[in-house]
């Protein structure tokens, strides 16, 4: 009975499952089959990016984005000087492109960014903003701007469908040369324009700063002479919103209203040369104090 359970156990055994010479032929073909395609995907044209790609504006394998007032010309002409090394996208250090853009005085960062099959390059561009552009008179074209970091660019390189320009300064350059302003008086005419928003509720369109020494200031409603830009001209600009609330008792064209003095403030009527009207004196007449 024992040798017959033996020899049905010996039957039932699992005999073991030995590769046949044909299958590890087979695994041997796919293995170097996909060495041999990964080999020729790293090798591939398409990770390299043509040596010509920047002469041409409508070149497929360049993109430039972002820009505000850099022109993609000057960015591939500032990039035709710099040599494409021969190899691949993924192997490419970038920084040096980045670093040779970034030479524009327009472009305030750049981020470029690599695609492939084929071999893509998209250069994003941040520009620096204009905050303050120079004219020689109130409808003159602007002759120069500055952008925020205080660097003063021509006129040409303003946008030019563009209808939020940045805040208007008059100044003709004879009495304080606008090429030689800094960054610390930029912000004079930034702050100055925001402290004339805040108290009146009106945009500024334009500051003339012809007399330094008497600057006016135009927002929508009126013009505004501030006088002396002094210690003071905070607290004179403070009553503006007042002075708004009473020029529609005017029944005269106003030339413009005086912040010049502390305690009075008066308004000019047009062609009335130089007189100025006290309404505490006479209703007819118009001082605001």
């Amino acid at each position: 009975m024992t040798e017959h359970l033996e020899k049905d156990k010996e039957k039932h055994k699992r005999k073991p499952v030995r590769s046949s010479k044909m299958l590890l032929c087979l695994r041997a073909l796919m293995i170097a089959l996909i060495l041999f395609s990964s080999y020729k995907i790293l090798c591939s044209s398409k990770w390299y990016y043509p040596q010509k790609m920047f002469t041409s504006p409508k070149n497929k394998n360049v993109a430039i984005v972002g820009t505000y007032i850099t022109s993609p010309e000057k960015v591939l002409n500032i990039m035709k000087k710099v040599e494409i090394p021969k190899r691949p996208l993924y192997m490419l250090d970038v920084k040096g492109f980045e670093d040779k853009i970034s030479e524009i005085k327009t472009v305030k960062s750049v981020h470029i960014r690599r695609y492939w099959f084929p071999a893509r390059m998209q250069i994003v561009i941040e520009d620096k903003m204009p905050v303050l552009m120079i004219a020689p008179n109130e409808t003159a074209k602007p002759a120069a701007f500055f952008v925020e970091d205080g660097t003063l660019l021509g006129a040409d390189l303003l946008p030019k469908n563009n209808k939020l320009y940045p805040l208007k300064v008059i100044t003709t350059g004879e009495q304080d040369n606008f090429v030689k302003w800094n960054k610390d008086k930029i912000d004079f005419f930034l702050e100055l324009a925001e402290k004339v928003k805040q108290y009146s509720g009106e945009e500024v369109e334009y500051i003339d700063y012809r007399q330094p020494h008497n600057i006016f200031i135009k927002i929508k409603s009126v013009l505004i002479d501030l006088g002396e830009p002094d210690g003071n001209a905070d607290k004179r600009l403070k009553s503006i919103k007042t002075i708004l609330e009473n020029l529609d008792k005017v029944d005269k064209k106003i030339e413009y209203v005086d912040l010049r003095w502390e305690v009075t403030k008066y308004i000019k009527i047009k062609g009335k040369g130089q007189q100025h009207y006290e309404s505490n004196i006479n209703p007819t007449e118009h001082e605001i104090g």
